[in-house]
């Protein structure tokens, strides 16, 4: 299953919510060995995450491997939710500490009242793009005039293509889609398609070069969509107030864990093959070069957010009818509990 389509579950799901808020799913975990530091043991910390063990999560697996989160004072168990559309209500109900979301779906949520907050961005930077068929003469967004774009099926896929290709100088309307459902990557790489929105630039990129698929990758937050954190570490507002210290304690041990993934690629991928001994092997190293600099872009400290891009996010959603209701961007963040230098 490939990251999009983890958000259409999601996506179907958010409308459920309100009435699944004390409930949550089933889960298989993993955790780093607990120590007993001269402070005294570790604060124990649950994180689900939003998928199996991949490249976007190399600065929790590095700071699970070489015990950072132990150092920072916690122990990190993290596990893969049996159903990704339960993590938030997991997370809203009590029932994890933390969780792994998309910031967009995290507004919507919020929208709905649900009481959960980012506390840190794993990827400060949009990982969904447009890949096109460069065998196809596409080469920029307005290319795709008179194309065939195959999308996932989620609500916001139709918005991000439209503002893409007229931020470029091109007309929407005259750009096909067709719905492929999880079949995005494999879609493109069949030819059955002129190009996809909803793949990732990390993942589905380097995987389809390493298969010679002729691609031109265009990011979205290059193109008129507004930068935002495509993966947040999220909790419950009652979480936030009741264990700060085990919370604090664990985002740094995963911001040392990111700094670490960043000089040491190749600690990151062993990291990452032996929290998922079924990851693919051969595009791994590929892969997390490519997501470091959504990790920590131009610098950015690790786990950082900025709630001015929450706002602008906010407000292009509502725009876009993506968003019902009011809903604020910097009011989804809480960035009390980061690392000094993240905040």
């Amino acid at each position: 299953m490939t990251h999009r389509a983890r958000l259409i579950a999601l996506a179907a799901s958010l409308a459920l919510i309100p009435a699944l808020v004390s409930g949550c799913g089933g889960e298989a975990s993993t955790a780093s060995t607990a120590a007993t530091t001269a402070g005294g043991p570790p604060e124990e910390v649950s994180l689900v995450l939003d998928w199996y063990p991949n490249a976007d999560h190399a600065g929790i697996a590095v700071a699970q491997q070489k015990r950072l989160d132990e150092k920072a004072g916690a122990t990190i168990t993290t596990s893969v939710p049996s159903d990704p559309t339960t993590t938030l209500t997991a997370i809203a109900a009590g029932k994890k500490d933390l969780g792994i979301t998309y910031a967009p779906e995290l507004l919507i949520a919020r929208a709905k009242g649900v009481p959960v907050k980012a506390v840190g961005a794993i990827a400060q930077v949009p990982l969904n793009s447009i890949m096109a068929r460069s065998d196809r003469g596409i080469t920029r967004p307005r290319d795709l005039e008179g194309k065939v774009v195959g999308i996932a099926g989620v609500p916001s896929d139709r918005a991000l293509l439209d503002t893409v290709v007229a931020a470029d100088g091109g007309d929407p309307s005259k750009v096909k889609t067709t719905v492929v459902g999880y079949s995005l990557a494999p879609s493109l790489a069949a030819g059955k398609v002129d190009a996809v929105i909803g793949a990732y630039w990390n993942i589905e990129g380097p995987d389809l070069r390493m298969k010679d698929v002729p691609i031109t990758i265009m990011k979205i937050d290059d193109h008129g969509v507004p930068r935002y954190d495509e993966l947040v570490l999220v909790a419950s507002e009652d979480t936030i107030r009741d264990k700060p210290a085990a919370i604090r304690a664990a985002l740094a041990g995963i911001a040392a864990g990111t700094d670490a993934a960043s000089k040491d690629v190749g600690a990151a991928v062993s990291a990452l093959e032996k929290a998922n001994p079924d990851i693919a092997k051969v595009v791994l190293p590929a892969q997390v070069s490519d997501t470091i600099p959504a990790l920590l872009p131009e610098g950015s400290a690790p786990l950082r957010m900025d709630a001015a891009q929450w706002d602008a996010l906010a407000a292009w959603m509502v725009k876009k009818g993506l968003v019902k209701g009011e809903v604020s961007g910097s009011g989804a963040i809480d960035a009390s509990l980061l690392p000094e230098a993240s905040r």
